[in-house]
């Protein structure tokens, strides 16, 4: 008996995952007994706690859960751990074979705990009523089991029985502990509830885009519990949806849906300590986050989560490991996945490469819409060859995409135009792997492409493949093979090839005195630092014939303030005008200064502002300081200038360099160039190379909007309209979006449309919305298009037309637009106006929930997909 007794209780251990105990010496039967009815009556009131718990009290997502755990359950009957229930089960119903039982139980592993999570509380109720028959166990095991059940964050249910099992330690469950579980338990139905009304609310605000309103019951059920929410308002905070945009405040409520277990939750958290917004940057962290979506089945996550394994990102490089998360992203149907999937197939990365398995993931992709799969299935096909125009739109796309710092997807279009040839976009592919923009740096790589752009006549790429030679960087290190491509690079009048020269040279010989003019020099500082002026500038002047920036320069000065020899203005012009013909950039500041002084020469400030241009241009500040102050006192700028540092501002800003830019854009600004003062404006906004500063940003919308600038008339309505920089004024608002409309704008005609459809600083008007939604879908804006098939769904001033919704829906999907792709899920999912088909409308929704929309996640869940 003693042996059948601690095999029986052993197996229960086993099975709730604790660890065996010593139970001291054998009882008598009587005591036995005793020990059996009073435990019966505990294991009924835990069967009863633990019923509720299951009961339909979850967290969130019950029928989510629910299904997962009949998944779960069927899959552990379809495997071999079937024969481990058979045992048991003949066990319970015999009370007999407990040694079999016992001995096919040290022939496995223990995985038991994980079997409890699958099993419900009426399957594992006999395994605990049969072990109660023979042996008292503490109420440590109840509460084990309740953590098995919890598999993550425990859920207020779970906290609230253990914490009344604790109260009846001493093995008997208190009737008013029952009642206080039970008062627990409609305490959280009543709140689950609200929760559920709360989160209908903000759902139903949210979709007519009154974001103050959805965020206010979005908050109510996020603090009930519910992760969903929590990520809603977390996402309206990170968009400025209806409040001031703030990423900390979203990583808050990220990071409340995740630890809730919110598959989407737990991904924008992960994007979110990718990418540092709101959180200290760490892949570590956005592994771990990914990592725990990507185990819920979220497609998002398992594509994130392929992308860290692929580039090292958090974790080992493990291109393998990454084929494996694409493949179960692309298996759900993710048009991502399936292109990235294919695309390692195309290059062999972490698999072996086939080119049928490529294409075959390809065409999946394509036949999703996603258009990157349709162009690579284009550019597979024999014979094709990309035209300049495809090239120049492939670059294209990839600057705006290295603009908004999304470095993957503008990998992927230079890529594109790389392999096409393009010497520019080879270029870009090298600066992406030397610095490892979203990609491990690898400077193998980087010579490669810089190598090529450097052999398709690029001067950049010339330029940095020197570089690499000279600094034997991912090549071996050859100095004259460097000097070659600086020298091909600078013949094309590259400033910095240029100087390089200049730097590696240095070395001629004087031809009467047998020295290098570098020793002249060295001597000519020595006297110079001695203070001896007058020999300092004779060792200078022999030091001339080099032609070194800094020492013509050092003459120029002498002559200009007098140092070891008289002032002579004229004679400083000359000396200062040879430095700057050497491209040294003081030289050149002090030739603007000459000019602009009009010492020893006559009074130039236009040639004063070109000598301050060119010291400018290489990083000089005094020289930039002097360009804003001659702009700011109303020096005019010939259209020339203005275009010169316009399209520098341009450039600076298309390489990240928010500070240059604005430094350039603003030159050209206070020159009343209105372009160049609609950029100010928006960089003040954005905070992009200066602190965000909205009145700032007003000051330059409005001088740029007074010109004439159908840009900045948009950009001030949406200034009055959000309250950023002025007071809340929505008529002002209509009134310059009005004025952006009416000069062609399309985002001041959607604006407008927008104001009129909600009624927001102007009366409701449906018809003057679609109107203007009209004249802005014909230039092509996706969001005006969708807001057409709303208008047409909704039969608002019109005959509703579930076919002409489906028609404009599908021109905004065709573009990539979220909410199209997602109102076209409706109407499949609910039959308006086709066919209803519950597969198309996942697949729609699938493309919405792909590009963020977390409506579109939701709706996948419910749809079980």
């Amino acid at each position: 008996m003693r042996n059948r007794t601690i095999s029986i209780v052993c197996m229960l251990l086993c099975l709730l995952g604790i660890s065996r105990v010593s139970f001291g010496q054998q009882e008598d039967d009587l005591l036995r007994r005793e020990y059996q009815v009073a435990m019966e009556e505990h294991v009924q009131n835990m069967i009863a706690a633990l019923s509720m718990y299951s009961s339909d009290i979850y967290y969130e997502n019950e029928n989510v859960l629910r299904t997962r755990r009949v998944k779960l359950i069927r899959v552990f009957f379809r495997s071999e751990q079937a024969k481990m229930y058979d045992f048991l089960k003949i066990g319970v119903e015999t009370q007999d074979n407990y040694l079999d039982v016992m001995e096919f139980l040290r022939t496995i592993p223990v995985v038991l705990p994980r079997v409890t999570f699958n099993m419900s509380v009426e399957e594992i109720s006999p395994y605990v009523r049969l072990a109660s028959g023979e042996f008292k166990l503490p109420v440590k095991v109840a509460i084990t089991f309740v953590d098995l059940n919890t598999n993550q964050e425990r859920t207020m249910p779970s906290r609230v029985y253990n914490v009344y099992c604790w109260q009846s330690e001493n093995g008997n469950f208190a009737v008013s502990s029952m009642d206080l579980l039970r008062e627990q338990q409609q305490t959280v139905v009543r709140n689950e509830g609200n929760a559920s009304e709360w989160i209908a609310q903000g759902d139903k605000y949210y979709n007519a885009k009154n974001y103050t309103s959805a965020l206010t019951y979005y908050k109510q059920a996020a603090e009930a519990g519910n992760a969903r929410a929590a990520t809603m308002v977390g996402w309206i905070y990170k968009k400025g949806l209806g409040v001031t945009e703030n990423a900390v405040e979203a990583v808050k409520w990220y990071r409340m849906a995740a630890n809730g277990g919110n598959a989407s939750g737990q991904v924008n958290l992960g994007d979110a300590y990718y990418t540092g917004e709101g959180v200290t940057k760490d892949y570590n962290e956005a592994f771990k986050w990914f990592m725990q979506a990507a185990q819920q089945g979220n497609s998002t996550g398992q594509s994130w989560l392929a992308i860290m394994y692929r580039y090292g990102f958090g974790v080992t490089k493990d291109e393998t490991e990454a084929v494996k998360w694409y493949r179960k992203a692309a298996d759900q149907g993710s048009d991502f996945g399936q292109y990235y999937l294919a695309e390692m197939y195309e290059n062999g990365y972490g698999v072996e490469k086939n080119m049928t398995e490529a294409r075959r993931w390809y065409q999946k992709a394509a036949d999703q819409g996603y258009q990157k799969a349709k162009d690579k299935l284009v550019s597979l096909e024999v014979g094709v060859s990309a035209s300049a125009s495809e090239i120049g739109d492939w670059k294209s796309k990839a600057y705006k995409y290295y603009n908004d710092k999304q470095y993957r997807e503008a990998m992927t279009w230079f890529r594109k135009a790389a392999d096409a040839g393009d010497a520019g976009a080879q270029y870009f592919m090298g600066v992406m792997y030397f610095c490892g923009l979203d990609v491990a740096k690898d400077h193998k790589e980087a010579v490669k492409w810089y190598k090529q752009s450097a052999l398709g006549g690029d001067m950049y790429g010339q330029y940095s493949f020197g570089e690499m030679r000279e600094n034997g960087w991912g090549i071996e290190k050859n100095m004259a093979e460097a000097k070659t491509w600086y020298q091909k690079s600078a013949d094309q009048g590259y400033d910095r090839a240029i100087e390089k020269l200049k730097e590696l040279s240095g070395t001629t010989t004087s031809s009467t005195s047998g020295k290098t003019y570098k020793e002249y020099e060295k001597m000519a500082d020595e006297f110079y630092d001695k203070k001896n002026y007058t020999e300092a500038l004779k060792y200078y002047k022999l030091s001339a014939p080099g032609n070194d920036g800094g020492v013509l320069n050092r003459l120029g000065y002498m002559y200009s303030a007098g140092v070891g020899v008289d002032v002579n203005a004229s004679e400083a012009v000359k000396w200062f005008r040879k430095s700057a013909e050497q491209g040294y950039m003081i030289g050149q500041y002090n030739m603007g200064l000459m000019y602009e002084l009009g010492r020893g020469i006559g009074k130039d400030v236009n040639e004063a502002i070109r000598w301050y241009r060119k010291a400018a241009d290489q990083g000089y500040q005094n020289a930039k300081d002097k360009l804003a102050t001659l702009s700011d006192t109303g020096t005019t700028l010939s259209k020339t200038e203005i275009k010169y540092y316009v399209d520098k501002a341009d450039k600076y800003y298309k390489e990240k360099n928010f500070q240059e830019a604005l430094k350039n854009y603003l030159i050209a600004a206070n020159a009343g160039d209105d372009y160049a003062q609609n950029w100010v404006g928006w960089m003040y906004k954005n905070a992009e190379g200066v602190e965000r500063n909205y009145m700032e940003s007003y000051k330059w919308n409005m001088k740029s909007a007074e010109s004439g600038n159908a840009y900045a008339m948009n950009s001030l309505g949406i200034l009055f309209e959000n309250g950023q920089g002025v007071e809340v004024n929505l008529p002002k608002a209509v009134e310059w979006y009005r004025k952006a409309a009416n000069a062609g704008n399309v985002h001041g005609q959607y604006n407008l449309g927008r104001m009129y459809e909600n009624g927001r600083g102007v009366t409701k008007n449906i018809i003057l919305a679609k109107q203007w939604y009209e004249k802005a879908a014909a230039q092509n804006n996706s969001d005006a298009q969708s807001s057409l098939g709303t208008i047409y769904y909704n039969g608002e001033g019109v005959t509703k037309d579930y076919a002409k919704a489906m028609e404009w829906y599908r021109k905004a999907a065709d573009q990539g637009n979220m909410y199209g792709e997602f109102n076209i899920g409706l109407l499949y999912e609910f039959g308006y106006g086709v066919t209803k088909n519950l597969d198309e409308a996942a697949k729609w929704y699938r493309r919405a929930a792909n590009r963020g929309m977390e409506r579109a996640k939701t709706k996948l869940q419910e749809l079980g997909r």
